[in-house]
């Protein structure tokens, strides 16, 4: 009777950790979703950019204590994607459409309510990606130029660029760790994607990842000690994460739709994902161990 009670104990504890494995669904909606980013250091409100019309991406800010979306700007009529917001939650940028695909990048603060800008380039395309390096004095980005797309460096203002990864391909996606001491980010110049890591002045890239798919949009963990990304490796677009020198990729995502856009919550406990699930996209979290 005790080895059977036994028994029984530890079919529960397994049955718990497969419960408490499973994903939660934060958003219902199932509208076409993307870049996810924590609006504050609590982890209490996720900004986000959702598909309202055909042609306008609207940001949103969702409280995860209740689950409710309200608009970030409920007036705005321009598309406005890719947010980022700074480590201690005073700086807010994120990428507008100023028309006819012209893209510039609006940089907020928060707390002094001052708005500059990284202007538009020429012809249709403009600054993309934007990410903040830790102590609030550069704003990354990615930009087309000269028939190549490199990885920029300006001040809050928008001012003093500086080129700090510059290749043949695309280079995208930037992301600093909690510490500024380097930064991810994707490039192409061998022939696919790939990630790769840089100092924080953009010298001494590193490729990490090695796969005949597109591995894209990496996110350091709070802590640095790993990297979630995107890749289509296994021929879907899945959640992966590795450690930050590039070892022990574990997929994180198993489903035949899509998966994308990870962000990690302030703790590295969880990771906000972007899942498609019967043609519904909703964002989910899912536990790190």
């Amino acid at each position: 009777m005790r080895l059977v009670n036994f028994v029984l104990i530890l079919i529960l504890f397994a049955m718990a950790a497969i419960q408490a494995a499973e994903p939660i669904r934060l958003t219902t909606d199932g509208h076409v979703k993307r870049d996810p980013v924590f609006l504050n250091p609590q982890g209490t409100e996720l900004l986000y950019a959702v598909l309202e019309k055909p042609n306008q991406l609207r940001l949103m800010k969702l409280s995860l204590v209740d689950r409710t979306s309200t608009p970030l700007h409920p007036m705005e009529t321009r598309t406005e994607f890719e947010p980022t917001v700074s480590a201690d939650g005073r700086y807010l940028a994120f990428v507008q459409n100023r028309g006819n695909l012209s893209l510039a990048i609006v940089i907020q603060d928060l707390i002094d309510n001052q708005t500059s800008e990284v202007p538009p380039g020429g012809g249709f395309s403009g600054p993309r990606s934007p990410c903040f390096a830790p102590d609030n004095t550069r704003l990354l980005f990615s930009y087309p130029e000269e028939g190549r797309q490199q990885i920029y460096a300006v001040d809050l203002k928008g001012k003093n660029r500086q080129t700090l990864i510059d290749s043949e391909g695309v280079n995208n996606w930037p992301h600093f760790t909690s510490n500024g001491q380097q930064f991810a980010f994707s490039s192409s110049r061998d022939d696919d994607y790939e990630i790769y890591v840089a100092r924080s002045d953009g010298s001494n890239p590193r490729r990490l990842t090695e796969s005949p798919k597109q591995d894209i949009r990496p996110r350091f963990s709070p802590d640095g000690s790993r990297i979630a990304f995107t890749s289509n490796r296994d021929g879907n677009y899945e959640i992966y994460v590795m450690q930050s020198d590039g070892r022990n990729i574990v997929r994180v995502t198993n489903h035949p739709e899509l998966d994308d856009y990870a962000a990690w919550y302030p703790n590295g406990k969880h990771l906000i994902v972007l899942s498609e699930r019967n043609g519904a996209f909703d964002f989910y979290q899912i536990d790190q161990p």
